[in-house]
């Protein structure tokens, strides 16, 4: 009985080892389309995303941000361009959302965020549809 237990507790301990080393996969390593924000800075100023893309907004900096569809840029006014909208709704740290699958090619969506309007280091950035745009490395 003492040897089965010890067997078993040299397996538990070596599958622990396992589970526990080597791996450093992380999900800010995934391939994607991803705007940040640091500093009250938008990066890039003009995402190229394909219809149906899902985007990442990453916000680096301790402030709440978001990332809101204009019609026009520098309008500061919530808007869609082409049936387009989006708002991220004031956040700190990540959030995701996803542009419409018929979205048509070459359409620009400016964006800003509600919080700060023109006072960002960055007041307007876009979003452009390209269906040929790659998803990139995370910020």
């Amino acid at each position: 009985m003492r040897k089965c237990f010890l067997a078993s507790l040299a397996l538990l301990a070596a599958s622990a080892l396992v589970s526990c080393g080597g791996s450093s996969v992380s999900g800010s390593s995934a391939k994607g389309f991803y705007i940040s924000i640091t500093n009250l800075a938008y990066s890039p100023l003009d995402l190229q995303a394909p219809p149906g893309a899902t985007i990442t907004v990453i916000n680096n900096d301790a402030m709440q941000h978001s990332v809101t569809s204009e019609a026009t840029s520098g309008a500061f006014t919530f808007g869609s361009v082409a049936g387009i909208s989006f708002d991220t709704q004031p956040f700190t740290g990540t959030v995701t959302f996803t542009l419409p699958a018929g979205a048509a090619n070459g359409t620009v969506i400016p964006f800003f965020c509600t919080v700060h309007r023109n006072t960002m280091a960055t007041p307007n950035a876009q979003i452009t549809i390209n269906s040929a745009a790659q998803p990139g490395p995370a910020p």
